[in-house]
Parts: structure tokens; sequence; C-alpha cells
């Protein structure tokens, strides 16, 4: 489980930083193009690919938010063409440059998310680069850097596969993180759909579509209401209220001693569910409960908080009539001195 947790993690803070990579990636790349041709003695490229290097270093030291390294990545995608047509011109459309261009069509929609339908039109840009690219062969001359066409063409086939791996990478890589970056949206938006937002528990959705559908079962509701709650958001502000919504709901979260669902039901009401449990048992938990509220909520002027709950039991399929007797012993609790427990 730490182990998900932490690959979750790992990969999360990937996905917020995937601009950035992917730039460090590209001034790889460049790098070592710039070594390779150093070493075979292929000055132009060497020029060429260190010009680049200093192209990305520049995007980098100024990618310092979201924002910007979007930016920096879009004006990488327009880098990228040129480099590869310029490539490709001198090696006559047979090392495999093009795959890059061909590669970043896919990859800039994911890469640049806030320019919205403009990712539309740098696509279309890459694909006609693409094209022209792959026919520039048909307007080169035969006599157009010759010399360095022959020194390179016995190595085509090799940076034609190593072009080919970079952009597969490239591809995957991206691909890889936008499954998990919307497999983690999918988790907060079912989340947030079954939880309130405030307080972290279930919510009113929760309850009906995931418990009382659930199979025919003895259950055991306690309702709470907190006492003078509007009295206390008056005189205290809403942002205390709140707060006392919080603390509350992680008294409610240490009650541990039987499987039970939490949920805020509305306002500063806030249903208990058991499944199985007897409502003397119930009530036990609700005492213990309504004490341990009263003993770790406190406000500004000394005062505790305190809450009132109704009770019932029945049948699963009746979950409303339960409800229904649990929100009068609830009802007559509030009208008859706060702070108990109505069984």
């Amino acid at each position: 489980m730490q182990k998900n947790t932490a690959i979750s993690l790992l990969f999360n803070k990937m996905g917020r930083n995937r601009n950035t990579i992917f730039l460090v990636m590209c001034l790889m790349v460049h790098v070592g193009y710039f070594s390779v041709f150093v070493i075979m003695g292929v000055i132009p490229f060497a020029i060429i690919n260190a010009i680049s290097a200093v192209f990305y270093i520049l995007f980098i030291f100024f990618s310092k938010d979201r924002e910007k390294s979007e930016k920096a990545t879009v004006f990488a995608y327009f880098e990228i063409i040129i480099f590869s047509t310029v490539c490709e011109l001198f090696t006559r459309n047979t090392f495999g440059f093009i795959y890059f261009v061909i590669g970043m069509v896919p990859v800039i929609f994911y890469l640049s998310p806030s320019y919205g339908n403009k990712r539309f039109l740098f696509q279309i840009i890459g694909v006609i680069s693409a094209l022209m690219i792959h026919n520039t062969h048909v307007f080169i001359p035969e006599n157009f850097f010759s010399q360095l066409y022959e020194e390179l063409l016995p190595y085509s086939r090799i940076f034609n596969f190593v072009n080919l791996l970079i952009t597969l990478f490239t591809i995957l890589y991206t691909s890889v993180f936008y499954t998990f970056e919307l497999d983690m949206i999918k988790k907060e938006l079912d989340y947030s759909s079954t939880h309130d937002p405030l307080t972290g528990l279930y919510n009113r959705r929760f309850l009906y579509d995931t418990i009382v559908k659930g199979e025919e079962t003895q259950i055991s509701i306690i309702l709470l209401d907190i006492d003078n709650f509007k009295k206390i958001n008056d005189r205290f502000g809403h942002d205390k209220g709140d707060e006392i919504l919080i603390q509350l709901s992680s008294c409610i979260q240490e009650e541990n001693k039987y499987s039970f669902y939490p949920v805020r039901w509305g306002g500063e009401e806030f249903i208990i569910y058991y499944k199985q449990v007897s409502i003397d048992s119930a009530y036990e938990c609700a005492r213990y409960l309504c004490k341990l509220i009263s003993e770790k909520i406190v406000l500004p002027d000394n005062t505790h908080v305190t809450v009132t709950a109704g009770l019932a039991s029945g049948n699963q399929s009746d979950f409303d009539s339960v409800l229904k007797i649990a929100d009068e012993k609830l009802y007559y609790g509030k009208n008859n001195g706060k702070n108990q427990v109505v069984i």
C-alpha cells in the first residue's frame, strides 16, 4: 500500500513537471548528438545541435512555473520542426529526423493544455511540416552538400533507428502520464461526488446510492445535530463554524468500535450509519461520541460545543422510515434541553 502511494506521489510530481522533463529530454538529445557529430568530425551538424542545446538551456531556465513551461514547450515544438527540416535537407530525407515532427504532433496536445484550440493549429502546422520534409528530396539538387551527405550515408540506418527510438519513447512517456492524469482526475471526481468537500465525510448521495440499495440487513442510525450552531456562527463567524464542523467530523471518525459510515447529512447535521449493530450498542457509541465532542471542541469563550442525537433501528429496505424516526427523536431532544441522546 505504501509502495503504491509512493509511486502515485512520484508520478503525480513528475506529471506536474512534465513540460520541464520534456525540455530536459530534448536538451539531452541535442547534447548527445553534438558529442556524436564532434567525434565524427561532422562540424555543421555539431553546430546545429549546439545552437539547439543553447535554446533548450534558455527554455529550461525561464520555465519557472506551469504557464512559462508550457510556453517554452510551444517554442520547443517549433524549434523541433526547424531543426528536423534543416537536418533532413542536409541528409536528403534519409536519416529519420522527420520522426521528431511526427511524434510531436500528438505530444504537443498533451503538453500545452492551456493553449486550448490553438493546439489544433500547432498540430496542423506539424502535419504540413512533416509532409514538406517528406518531399524535400524532390527539390534538393544532387550537388547540395553532397560531400556531407556521402560522409553520413553509411550511418543512415543507425540514425533512423535512434531517431525512431527517441520519438517512440517520447510518445510513450507522454501517453503514460496522460493516462495517469486521467485516472487521477477520475478518482478526484469520484471522491468529490461521494464526499463532503469541507469535512471529508460521505455525503447524502453516497448514502442513498451506495448503502440504501444494498442487501437486506438490520441497520441502526445516529442522527446528530450541533446545538445552537446558528448562534455560534453569528457570534464567532462562519470560519469558526466551519472549523467546528471539521473538528466534529474528526471526532466522529475516531469512533471505530464498530464498522460504520459517517455522513454529513447537511448543514450541521450528521448521520452515523451502522450495519448489523443493535440500537443498544449504537446508543452507547452515541453517548461516548457526545461526551468526546463536548470535551474536545471548545469555543473562544471557553464554552464547550454540545450535540443532540436521535437514534433509530430497523431494516435497510425501510431506510427512510428509520431515518424519520431518528429525526423525530432528534427533534424531541432539541426541544427538551438539548445535549442528550434520545433513543
